[in-house]
C-alpha cells in the first residue's frame, strides 16, 4: 500500500525522487524503506531524530515544504538531493508520526498547491495505509531486531535450518560465526548506555557491509551477533570472519565527542567438519568465540573437529 502511493504521488508531483521513512520504534530514527523515482536503487541514509525535512514533518506530525518554511526545516546532508525544493508529510496514528513521505527535487520548486493536493491523496488513503503497514510492521518485527534493524535470533534459527536442509540435499558446506563485543560492559558504565546502543547500531552497520547479499547477518542477543554464509568452507569463513574483526577494530567508533576503541572476539564452525545439526554448529562456533575471549579477546578462533588438538 505504502508503495503503491509513494510510486504514485512521485510520479503525480514530478519528483526526482520520493522515499517512505519509517519512524523506528521506540525513538525519534527515520529509517528509510521505500524509494521511488529515477534514483530508487540508490541509497538513503537513516536521520537522527527531528533531522532535516522529514525529521521535521514527523517531530511536528506536520506537513512542511520548503524552501518556504525557511532555513530551521531545510534537507539535512543525509537526505536526497533537493534541488529547488522538497516537501514532507506525515503518516499519523493517534496524532503521532509513525512514518514520513517526503519528496526532493524537480524542475521547479513544489508549492502550496502540491503540498494541497498531496495532502489531500495521503489523508484519504491513511487509514488503510496504517492497517496495512501496522500487519506488515508486525510481521517484520517478528523477524528483525528493533535496535540495529538486523534478522533476529528467530529468523536466524529458520535460516540455519533450512540451509542445513539445502547443505545435506546438495552435499554443500556452509559456516556459522559467532561475534561478541569485547567488554562491552566497560562501554555501558563508561559512556552510558545510549553510547553502548550507539556502539551496537555501528557495529551491525560494519558486520552487514563485511560480508556478500547471500550471507546473512543476525542480533543473537544482548553483544552477540551471528553470521550464517551459505556454501562457504572453513577457510573462507575464517578469512571473512578475520575481516570483520578487523573492521571492528581498525577505525574508533564515534559517539558525539568520543572516538570509543572497540575489539570483537569471533568464533568459527563450519558444516560438517564442527556439527551435523544446528545445535550441533551453534554450540561449536559459540565456544569457540568463547575460546578466543579466553586467549585474549580481538582474535578468531575456530571450532574442533573430531580427533583435532584443543
Amino acid at each position: 500500500m505504502v508503495t503503491a502511493l509513494l510510486d504514485t504521488t512521485t510520479t503525480y508531483l514530478g519528483a526526482t525522487t520520493g522515499v517512505f521513512f519509517l519512524v523506528v520504534a521506540g525513538s525519534e530514527r527515520l529509517r528509510p524503506m521505500e524509494r521511488a523515482g529515477p534514483g530508487r536503487d540508490a541509497p538513503v541514509a537513516e536521520l537522527a531524530g527531528g533531522a532535516g525535512l522529514a525529521g521535521a514533518a514527523s517531530r511536528q506530525a506536520t506537513a512542511v515544504l520548503w524552501p518556504r518554511d525557511g532555513d530551521a526545516t531545510r534537507p539535512a546532508p543525509e537526505e536526497p538531493d533537493a534541488g529547488t525544493g522538497a516537501m514532507a508529510i506525515p503518516l499519523r496514528s493517534g496524532g503521532h508520526a509513525f512514518g514520513v513521505l517526503a519528496y526532493y527535487g524537480r524542475p521547479a520548486p513544489f508549492d502550496e498547491e502540491d503540498l494541497g493536493s498531496l495532502e489531500i491523496l495521503v489523508r484519504q488513503a491513511e487509514t488503510a495505509i496504517e492497517n496495512s503497514f501496522l500487519y506488515e510492521e508486525a510481521v517484520r518485527l517478528s523477524l528483525t531486531d528493533g535496535m540495529t534493524g538486523l534478522w533476529n535470533r528467530r529468523n536466524f534459527d529458520l535460516r540455519l535450518e533450512s540451509e542445513l536442509s539445502r547443505a545435506l540435499r546438495f552435499s554443500e558446506t556452509f559456516a556459522v560465526v559467532f561475534v561478541e563485543l569485547d567488554q562491552m560492559k566497560s562501554v555501558n558504565d563508561r559512556y552510558g548506555h545510549q553510547a553502548g546502543d550507539t556502539v551496537l547500531i555501528e557495529l551491525s552497520r560494519r558486520l552487514t557491509e563485511a560480508v556478500r547479499e547471500v550471507d546473512m547477518v543476525a542480533r543473537w542477543g544482548g553483544d552477540e551477533f551471528t553470521l550464517l554464509l551459505p556454501k562457504t568452507g572453513l577457510a573462507g569463513a575464517l578469512a571473512l570472519a578475520e575481516k570483520i574483526r578487523a573492521a571492528a577494530a581498525n577505525a574508533p567508533f564515534r559517539v558525539d565527542d568520543w572516538a570509543i576503541d572497540v575489539t570483537i572476539s569471533v568464533g568459527v564452525a563450519a558444516y560438517p567438519e564442527h556439527g551435523l545439526s544446528a545445535k550441533e554448529l551453534v554450540a561449536a562456533a559459540d565456544g569457540a568465540m568463547y575460546q578466543a575471549k579466553a586467549k585474549g579477546r580481538n582474535r578468531v578462533e575456530h571450532a574442533q573437529g573430531t580427533g583435532e588438538e584443543p
